[in-house]
C-alpha cells in the first residue's frame, strides 16, 4: 500500500473507534531522531491531534494510558531493533492502530505492523524515500486527509526538491569538511547547537556520530536553551559546532552564533540558507531542514573518523556484548 491508501484506511478504522485523538512516535537512537520530524510538523501544524514521542523502551513499559484504538503509533526501526517491535506489540495489544516504518518487508517490524512503510536506506540512499522523509510524508497525509492542510501541494513539490538539494550540498560541503576533520582531529568534546525542526539531527549528531561512532564526549544544546544555562561554558578554546535553519526557528539560531562569533573562536557553521534549502516553499520549508543535515552530517562524520584513523564501525559493547 501507497502512503495515501495506508492513511486512509487508518482514518477509517479510528473514525470507526469515535475518531484519530493522539499520534505516538516511537523509535530508538537514530531511528527516533529520524521520525522527529514529523512529530514536529504535526505539533506545528495539527489543530486536533495530541502528539508525542517515545523511545521505544519507555513506550513499552510505561505506555500513555490513553493509548486505544483512538491512537495511531508510528514505530521506526531498519532492521528489527528488538525493543521497537516490542513497542509496535504493545500498541497492538492496545487495540491502537500502528505503522510499521523499517528497511525491508522482510524485517520483524513488517511482520508485527499492521500497516509497513519501507524506506530507502544504505550508501545509495535515495533522500526523499528516506526515514525521515518518510515519517514526513504520513505526517503531511494525515494532515491534508484529516484537516485539509493548506500547504500540502507545496509540500509535495518539495519532496521532488530535496534529493538535488541534498546531493549538491554533500558535494559543496566536502572541503569543509576535511578542513574541520584536520581542525577538530585532536578535540574530545563537542557542543552541538540546534533548535526547532533540526532538534533531531542535533542529538543524531551527537548521541550517534560522535558519542558511538567516535567515541568522543559531546553535548547537544538547545539554541534557544543556549542562554539559559549553557553559554557559561563558552570560552575560546571548546569547539561548536551550530546548525543555521531556513524557516521559522533561525532567529535562535541566529541569536546563538553571534554570541559564538562574539566569544568563542572554534565554530563550525552549517547553514541551511547557504546549502541551498531556501529554494524550498516558504511554508514548509522547516520541515526539511532535518532531511538536509540528517545526510550532511555523515560527510564531516566520515572526515573525521578518517583523520582520527578511527573507522565508523568500531564499536567497545553493541553488537558485541549482552545489553
Amino acid at each position: 500500500m501507497q502512503i495515501q491508501e495506508i492513511i486512509a484506511a487508518v482514518l477509517e478504522r479510528t473514525h470507526q473507534a469515535g475518531g484519530l485523538k493522539a499520534v505516538y512516535f516511537v523509535g530508538c537512537g537514530g531511528s527516533q531522531a529520524a521520525i522527529f520530524p514529523g512529530k514536529y510538523l504535526l505539533d506545528c501544524e495539527s489543530k486536533t491531534l495530541s502528539v508525542k514521542i517515545y523511545n521505544s523502551n519507555e513506550f513499552v513499559h510505561c505506555p500513555p494510558v490513553k493509548l486505544d484504538g483512538q491512537c495511531l503509533v508510528i514505530c521506526c526501526s531498519l532492521k528489527a531493533t528488538a525493543e521497537t517491535v516490542e513497542a509496535v506489540k504493545t500498541a497492538n495489544n492496545a487495540g491502537a492502530v500502528t505503522i510499521a516504518m523499517t528497511g525491508s518487508m522482510e524485517t520483524g517490524m513488517a511482520q508485527v505492523g499492521q500497516y509497513v512503510v519501507t524506506y530507502s536506506n544504505g550508501d545509495h540512499q535515495v533522500y526523499s524515500q528516506g526515514n525521515q522523509a518518510q515519517a514526513l510524508r504520513i505526517a503531511f497525509e494525515l494532515l491534508h486527509q484529516l484537516e485539509g492542510y493548506a500547504h500540502y501541494e507545496e509540500a509535495m513539490e518539495s519532496f521532488d526538491q530535496i534529493d538535488e538539494i541534498i546531493a549538491e550540498a554533500k558535494e559543496n560541503m566536502l572541503p569543509a569538511a576535511k578542513k574541520s576533520a584536520e581542525e577538530y582531529q585532536k578535540d574530545a568534546m563537542f557542543y552541538v547547537l540546534a533548535c526547532g525542526a533540526l532538534q533531531g539531527t542535533g542529538y543524531t549528531m551527537v548521541s550517534c556520530h560522535l558519542i558511538e561512532m567516535q567515541r568522543l564526549h559531546a553535548a547537544y544544546v538547545h539554541s534557544g536553551e543556549y542562554f539559559h544555562g549553557p553559554f557559561e561554558i563558552t570560552d575560546a578554546n571548546r569547539p561548536f559546532m551550530i546548525q543555521i535553519s531556513e524557516g521559522s526557528t533561525r532567529e535562535l539560531d541566529e541569536r546563538a552564533l553571534k554570541f559564538l562569533h562574539t566569544y568563542a573562536k572554534r565554530i563550525e557553521v552549517l547553514d541551511a540558507k547557504e546549502l541551498g534549502l531556501s529554494t524550498i516553499d516558504a511554508s514548509v520549508v522547516d520541515y526539511f531542514n532535518h532531511s538536509l543535515f540528517n545526510n550532511v552530517y555523515p560527510i564531516y562524520n566520515h572526515a573525521l573518523a578518517v583523520k582520527r584513523e578511527h573507522p565508523l564501525t568500531t564499536r567497545r559493547y553493541m553488537w558485541k556484548v549482552e545489553y
